[in-house]
């Protein structure tokens, strides 16, 4: 099983290299993540979750439903970035430049190549066909480089509640 999902991977490389580059493209400061959010909402539904919405704070929600409804895990990244002081660049911080095997960009770590990379895990089960036990819930929130983490708390304290999902 490994092999297959092993190779399954390989074929989707691409794919999410190209989501990263995508993603780090689009500047995303604190309060600023709706462009950002349309990109990773047009993903998920690109690669099929099976529910897939933005919540009152704006954060963007896929799941991808088990067999039964007791368990959920939740993979959760942050959408927005740090700001940039452009001057400080060799290049655009933008560019999503590849280089020795890295990409490059305000938020290539902190948080965008995170999210793609749970986005394309969740798409990974999806296709494997392996039966999950609970939920899967991928989110990417917004608000969290200020320090008060407001969509991680409106995904918690709300958003999955009233989804009837509890992490």
């Amino acid at each position: 099983m490994y092999t297959l999902l092993k190779e399954r991977n390989e074929r989707q490389k691409n794919q999410l290299v190209d989501f990263t580059q995508e993603l780090i493209r689009i500047p995303s400061p604190t309060y600023q993540e709706t462009q950002a959010a349309l990109c990773i909402e047009k993903q998920m539904n690109k690669l099929n979750y099976d529910k897939v919405f933005r919540d009152g704070a704006g954060n963007v929600v896929g799941i991808i439903f088990g067999r039964e409804n007791e368990t959920t895990v939740l993979l959760n990244s942050h959408i927005d970035t740090a700001s940039t002081q452009d001057d400080l660049w060799n290049d655009s911080p933008y560019s999503g430049k590849i280089e020795n095997g890295r990409i490059y960009g305000v938020g290539a770590s902190d948080c965008k190549g995170g999210i793609a990379a749970q986005i394309f895990a969740g798409d990974l089960l999806k296709r494997s066909l392996l039966p999950l036990q609970g939920n899967l819930v991928v989110a990417a929130t917004v608000g969290e480089e200020n320090g008060r983490s407001m969509g991680v708390r409106t995904l918690v304290e709300e958003t999955l509640p009233e989804q009837g999902l509890t992490p």
